[in-house]
C-alpha cells in the first residue's frame, strides 16, 4: 500500500472524527437550558410572586374588615343594649358606629377590587405555568434524544481514535507532518483523488509529468495548484 493510500485512509478517519466531535459539541450545546425555557420559568415566577402578593394583601384586608365589623357590632350592641343611658354617650356611640360601618364599607370596596385583580393575576399565572410546562416538556424530550445520540457517538469517537492510532503506525513522520500541514490549510482535506487526469480537490487538469509520477506510487506527489497529496484510483 502506497504512502498516499495510507494517508487517504487516515484522512477518512480524521474526517469522520471531525464530524463526530463537531456533532458532540452541538449536542453539548443543545442539552443546555434554552433562553426560551429560562424566560418562561422567570415569567411563571414573576406571575406567581404578583399573585402571592395580592393574596397576602387580600388576607390582610379581610382581617381588617372583620376587625372593623366586629368592633362596630360590639359598639352597636352597646348602643342598643340599654346599658348606656346618657344622651351624649349614646350620640357619640351612634356616630362611632356609623363611622366604623362606613370605614368597613370602603375597605370592602377595596377588597372587592383587590379580589378581582387577584383573580386576573391567577389567570395570568396559570397561563404562564401552562406555557412553561409545555416548553419544558418539549425541551426535555429533545434533550433526551440528544443524550441518546451522545451515548451512541462517544463510543464511535473512541473507536475512531483507536483506528487512527493504528493507522498512524503505518505512516512515516515526514509524510504525516506534510499531511497535517495540508489538512490545516485545506479544511481537513490533505489528500485528493485523481480521476480522469484531474485533481478532485481543486478540479484542475494535471500535467502529464505529474500524472506519470503519481502512477508510479513512489513517494508523495502534490497537486501543482492546491498542493494536496495526490492519490490515483
Amino acid at each position: 500500500m502506497t504512502a498516499a493510500t495510507e494517508l487517504f485512509a487516515l484522512q477518512e478517519i480524521d474526517l469522520a472524527l471531525d464530524r463526530a466531535r463537531a456533532r458532540l459539541q452541538e449536542i453539548d450545546e443543545g442539552i443546555q437550558e434554552t433562553e426560551e425555557l429560562a424566560e418562561a420559568r422567570q415569567l411563571k415566577i414573576d406571575k406567581e410572586e404578583v399573585l402571592s402578593g395580592l393574596r397576602s394583601k387580600q388576607r390582610e384586608l379581610e382581617w381588617e374588615v372583620d376587625q372593623v365589623r366586629s368592633k362596630a357590632s360590639e359598639m352597636e350592641a352597646k348602643l342598643y343594649g340599654g346599658t348606656v343611658r346618657n344622651p351624649k354617650e349614646l350620640s357619640d356611640l351612634d356616630t362611632d358606629v356609623r363611622a366604623l360601618k362606613a370605614q368597613a364599607s370602603k375597605r370592602e370596596d377595596v377588597l372587592l377590587a383587590l379580589m378581582e385583580e387577584a383573580e386576573t393575576a391567577e389567570g395570568e399565572w396559570r397561563a404562564a405555568e401552562t406555557e412553561y410546562s409545555r416548553i419544558e416538556a418539549d425541551w426535555s424530550a429533545n434533550r433526551k434524544v440528544l443524550l441518546d445520540e451522545k451515548a451512541e457517538l462517544e463510543p464511535e469517537v473512541q473507536r475512531l481514535e483507536l483506528q487512527r492510532t493504528e493507522q498512524l503506525s503505518e505512516i512515516d513522520r515526514a509524510s504525516f507532518r506534510l499531511y497535517e500541514i495540508l489538512r490545516e490549510r485545506r479544511a481537513g482535506h490533505a489528500v485528493a483523488r485523481v480521476e480522469q487526469g484531474m485533481c478532485q480537490g481543486c478540479r484542475i487538469t494535471l500535467p502529464m509529468s505529474v500524472l506519470q509520477k503519481t502512477r508510479t506510487g513512489v513517494g508523495l506527489v502534490q497537486c501543482v495548484s492546491c498542493e494536496r497529496i495526490l492519490l490515483v484510483g
